[in-house]
């Protein structure tokens, strides 16, 4: 799916449920779009422009978006506060290692009036659970993506940087100090969406000519796989289950691997993208995607969300009905069977019964 396209269905989605929402004061629930989960949606209560959402626990989550926004809940989305960023720029990518240490990184923003506009892109690293946050510009990136960290020192982020004669402006980055400094791994990485798997220590990322790196060892060392993916299309998006079991989006097909990734089998899936893809267990799993038609106008207009759910490991799906009440947008699972999805106005939990 084109990138823009997918932006255009955001906005689109947005404004089909701006007034859909204004009566809302209870949680809904749902149980008929996925056999034996319950989804329940209630209103998020602030407004935010989310870019990352990520829970350490079944309880303690968070969320950042524009202009610096944090918030942060200990009671599993039953209620959010807001943190002391300290800075405007727009925030799009958290990741935890405990309840008290965290990192969040976000771009750089030119031709603005905050305090940090023009001096690049930022991190920020808190170690009392989000209270207080310290502060570090990057003059010479565009914007860090897709943190994350092993331990409190060793971390990993794909990185931009300004255009320059005969090189990538796209790394993918490593650091051993906690975010004060990044080395860029000589990696020709394609810049589809913005993030690497990883289960552990393994590492996966989809790389330039159809090709996967794999690094064992926290991103030290890389493996070059080269992929069935066929030469016009590219490695649109990954999932593992676990460090053997794992998914990969070619555009025009999908494929399974159950070796860690050195070989690849098409699979005959009746969705042709992942949207919010999830296995329970090797044997179980689902695709929750959105649905949209044009219906006069430029944009796609949102539709609704319908599910693909298996019990035998993809070799039969159950297709569920249309739902247009169900937006589940950013996700995070911090469990097998426990999920939380975020958009613009709604906050999801999934959880098996």
């Amino acid at each position: 799916m084109n990138k823009h396209y997918i932006v255009f269905l955001i906005i689109s989605f947005f404004t089909f449920t701006s007034c859909d929402n204004s009566s809302e004061n209870n949680e809904i629930k749902n149980t008929t779009i996925l056999k034996n989960w319950e989804i329940t949606k209630t209103p998020l209560g602030f407004d935010i422009n989310p870019r990352d959402l990520f829970f350490i626990n079944p309880q303690i989550g968070f969320v950042v978006g524009f202009n610096g926004a944090i918030y942060k809940t200990n009671n599993s989305g039953v209620t959010w506060e807001k943190q002391d960023s300290g800075t405007d720029l727009h925030l799009n990518s958290v990741h935890f290692i405990n309840p008290n240490v965290g990192f969040i990184s976000g771009q750089a923003m030119t031709n603005c009036l905050g305090k940090d506009c023009d001096k690049g892109s930022v991190f920020l690293k808190t170690a009392d659970g989000g209270k207080t946050w310290t502060k570090k510009l990057f003059a010479d990136y565009i914007g860090i993506k897709s943190l994350h960290f092993f331990n409190e020192n060793k971390g990993l982020a794909l990185i931009y940087t300004p255009d320059l004669p005969n090189s990538t402006n796209y790394h993918i980055a490593k650091t051993e100090n906690g975010g004060e400094s990044w080395e860029f791994i000589n990696l020709a990485i394609k810049p589809v969406y913005d993030k690497f798997y990883c289960i552990d220590n393994v590492v996966f990322i989809g790389g330039e000519n159809q090709k996967i790196y794999k690094s064992i060892d926290y991103g030290n060392n890389w493996q070059t796989i080269n992929t069935p993916v066929s030469t016009s299309n590219f490695i649109r998006n990954l999932y593992f289950y676990n460090k053997t079991v794992g998914f990969m989006d070619g555009v025009t097909e999908i494929y399974k691997t159950t070796d860690g990734g050195l070989n690849w089998q098409i699979v005959k899936f009746p969705f042709s993208s992942f949207g919010t893809l999830h296995f329970n267990s090797e044997s179980e799993g689902f695709n929750i995607e959105t649905v949209s038609a044009y219906k006069g106008g430029d944009f796609p207009t949102f539709q609704g969300s319908q599910s693909f759910q298996t019990f035998n490991s993809g070799d039969s799906w159950t297709k569920s009905e249309l739902n247009n009440s169900i937006y589940l947008g950013l996700t995070c699972f911090p469990e097998n069977d426990l999920g939380y999805g975020i958009n613009n106005s709604e906050f999801y939990t999934i959880k098996k019964k």
